[in-house]
């Protein structure tokens, strides 16, 4: 490609930005306790590590720029470090136990001729958000990788 195609190209693509020190610290906090969550065995444990959790943010809480930044630095490699293999994931998401549980047939295999009688597409194979919510009564614009269509059974 010549130097205008990627000129062109550099400007239409849409880059992440930067996050910001308060947004990197919540994200990061936030990913903390799903991961504790996973690790928890009970709600007990899981409340009183959260607390010790909570309690060594708000250590870090006053510190400068450059000492912020080596925390989150080393808060990140500890993170990576107690990864859990197999995370806690809400039942009904993707990768969850009841995800997709007893979805009705494609619509090809019921109608394999494509003669779908009226009303065949409403009811249980009207497309739905992955918190099994239709997506009528939460309708957008764009739902590509946002819906689950049980008569293709895959994400859109």
């Amino acid at each position: 490609m010549n130097s205008a195609f990627k000129a062109i190209h550099a400007a239409s693509v849409n880059k992440a930005a930067a996050l910001t020190h308060k947004q990197e610290v919540t994200r990061l906090y936030r990913n903390s306790l799903k991961l504790l969550f996973s690790w928890a065995v009970s709600r007990d444990v899981f409340i009183d590590e959260a607390t010790k959790l909570r309690a060594r943010f708000d250590a870090n809480k006053g510190i400068n720029r450059d000492a912020a930044r080596s925390v989150i630095v080393d808060a990140k490699k500890e993170f990576d470090a107690y990864y859990h293999p197999d995370r806690y994931v809400v039942a009904y998401m993707p990768g969850g136990s009841k995800f997709m549980r007893n979805p009705p047939p494609p619509l090809e295999a019921v109608y394999p001729d494509g003669n779908y009688p009226e009303g065949a597409t409403t009811g249980t194979n009207t497309p739905v958000w992955p918190d099994s919510i239709p997506i009528t009564f939460r309708p957008v614009e764009d739902v590509t990788g946002y819906v689950v269509d049980y008569s293709k059974k895959n994400m859109e």
